[in-house]
């Protein structure tokens, strides 16, 4: 392992624009530096790095985090290999604990090495290759795909071991399983036919296997996930796919390997195929990356019509345009092109639904719509979905939703108009909505001075609470000790606030907000609105009341926030709103603010 303060060194010296400067074009702007995100399908530079502070914070899709989470989020690499990545390019020697493991080198020769092995090995297959003979494919789609044959475990096991391949690192990688009661190693894939799975980059990261066995209810597996493989993350075929897929601007998405090559076999080369599992928020990263229509061609039965109804609401909710094709009649692509359909399968791919029009009639599908209420619930429905989407898209399903429903238009309204909320009472008189949430100076400078001052976080729990704030998210996370891990802190050390030096300063801050945020408010009960009066004698008359103070402003105001938060009954608050009253119109006596004193640090002084 790497000693904590060789880590602490490192991430002192490295320097993050220069790091991440290696992955994407950074340009300076003012004081900071900006680039385009290469976590989302950023079009502008939103990504900005703060150079002094180390840290790289996206304001549109929220990623951020410090050099190492750069490089490990980017590479999809393990936090150890990206620290090592980051020190080879500082040029800095790191430190390790007598944990250290001695094999450190890279995984990614285990599985070329057995792939090899599984391509010869298929030749000696009469099984399997009567098999893809039978489903069309010849000689040239086999080593197209590279497909190859895992015989039984122990000979897989001798090859790596004749190849000094440790059983350790194999089964980081992926290429064999461990049995915990057995105490042994097997290999992952027995007796089935492999596919070879390539990232992005073309680095073979795992495999799929279909078995011969008929009885042998798992027909498909996959790689076990691993440092190289997370199946939710990729693509089968996109390694031979990214080029068409760049030039077409268009990726077609079908469910499985033979779907994929039967793509390609009938000239379309921009086919990729989900491995075993729905579609998922972490292969939108990577359909992004490639600014292209996404085709979904599934199945008509249960599974595949589920899987494109989840693919769709996916997609269309992350501003993903693309369509749908069901393919019906049992039959699937590679089953088409088998038959010699491949015209067939193209003119398909020609039709389709949009992805948004095809959820909305799959939805309404699900109701009866043989009453109005049925009709409302449907349209309920589709509102809930809708309201996800930009309002002129939402619009423009308006008509098809009116059509379907079978009512007038007028009556169809798909796009959610947000009102901002109001101040009812004094449960929720501070309670605003984050989403489109402006800016409030007066607010961050509290919570910038909270996140470098983490000893007056109780004192802010005694004086004020959360509703008085509109960026209570920013709040939470900081009271909470987060760190720049956490977005929304990211943003607040981003804007150039000039923060409070100092206690009196901070209590100033909190009496001044408080009393901001009644001010506005419309609606408050009779308790609250005689705190609203107190503090707003309390800004009139600040410095004749620093003044005229014996035991100090600060003890003063911070006795008196306390006092106030803790909701007290009527009467003292009537009490110490009569003593202000007096004390503006007689403000030489000093006695008025004694009383003060006297009530809210709980001794009963009574002045009149």
């Amino acid at each position: 392992m790497i000693e904590k303060q060789s880590l602490e060194q490192l991430k002192a010296r490295a320097d993050i624009v220069d790091i991440i400067a290696h992955y994407v074009e950074v340009k300076k702007q003012g004081a900071s530096f900006v680039c385009v995100c290469p976590f989302h399908d950023d079009k502008s530079p939103s990504m900005h790095i703060n150079s002094l502070k180390g840290f790289y914070h996206c304001f549109a899709c929220k990623a951020g985090g410090d050099v190492f989470k750069f490089v490990q989020d980017f590479e999809h690499i393990n936090f150890q290999a990206a620290v090592e990545k980051v020190a080879s390019w500082s040029n800095f020697a790191l430190s390790y604990t007598h944990e250290k493991q001695e094999n450190t080198k890279s995984l990614t020769h285990i599985l070329p090495t057995l792939n090899a092995f599984y391509k010869q090995n298929l030749s000696k297959e009469k099984a399997a290759l009567n098999y893809l003979y039978e489903r069309k494919l010849n000689d040239e789609d086999i080593r197209e795909f590279e497909l190859g044959f895992a015989p039984n475990s122990n000979e897989s096991l001798r090859l790596l071991q004749n190849e000094n391949i440790d059983l350790q690192d194999a089964l980081e990688a992926g290429a064999i399983k461990f049995h915990t009661e057995q105490k042994s190693y097997y290999a992952s894939f027995i007796q089935r036919i492999t596919f070879p799975i390539y990232d992005h980059k073309g680095l073979l990261i795992g495999f799929g296997g279909r078995t011969l066995d008929a009885k042998n209810p798992a027909k498909y597996v996959n790689s076990p996930q691993s440092k190289l493989f997370d199946k939710s993350r990729v693509f089968y075929a996109l390694n031979l796919a990214k080029d068409a897929i760049v030039k077409s601007k268009e990726m077609v998405i079908c469910e499985g390997y033979m779907d994929a090559i039967a793509f390609h076999k009938a000239g379309v080369k921009n086919a990729v195929a989900v491995l075993g599992t729905a579609l998922s928020e972490n292969h939108l990263p990577l359909i992004k990356r490639f600014e292209a229509k996404v085709i979904l061609c599934f199945d008509s039965d249960e599974a595949g019509l589920k899987a494109a109804i989840r693919s769709a609401l996916l997609l269309s909710t992350h501003k993903i345009d693309g369509k749908v094709i069901i393919l019906q009649g049992g039959k699937d692509p590679a089953d088409l092109v088998a038959n010699g359909d491949k015209a067939k399968l193209i003119e398909l791919l020609e039709a389709g639904v949009e992805l948004g029009e095809f959820y909305i009639k799959e939805l309404i599908n699900t109701h009866s719509l043989s009453s109005a209420l049925d009709k409302q619930l449907a349209l309920e429905a589709v509102q809930k979905y809708c309201f996800e989407l930009e309002p002129l898209i939402a619009q423009s399903y308006e008509p098809l939703v009116a059509r379907l429903l079978g009512v007038k238009e007028e009556f169809i309204k798909l796009s959610k108009t947000r009102k901002q909320p109001r101040f009812q009472n004094e449960a929720n008189f501070a309670k605003v909505s984050n989403s489109g949430l402006q800016i409030n100076i007066a607010e961050l400078e509290i919570c910038k001075f909270l996140f470098e001052n983490p000893e007056f976080h109780s004192l802010f729990y005694e004086i004020s609470n959360e509703r008085y704030f509109k960026h209570q998210a920013t709040l939470k996370a900081i009271l909470a000790q987060k760190g720049i891990e956490e977005a929304s802190i990211r943003e607040l050390l981003e804007l150039n606030l000039k923060g409070l030096n100092d206690k009196t300063e901070f209590l100033c801050s909190i009496y001044k907000l408080h009393f901001s945020v009644l001010n506005a408010s419309k609606t408050l009960s009779q308790k609250v609105a005689l705190i609203k009066q107190i503090l707003a004698f309390i800004d009139r008359d600040l410095l004749k009341i620093k003044k005229r103070l014996e035991l100090g402003f600060d003890p003063f105001l911070e006795d008196l926030l306390h006092f106030l938060n803790q909701e007290q009954d009527e009467n003292e608050l009537i009490f110490i709103l009569k003593n202000l009253q007096h004390f503006s119109k007689f403000n030489k006596d000093e006695n008025l603010l004694k009383a003060i004193e006297a009530k809210i640090s709980k001794h009963e002084v009574q002045v009149f």
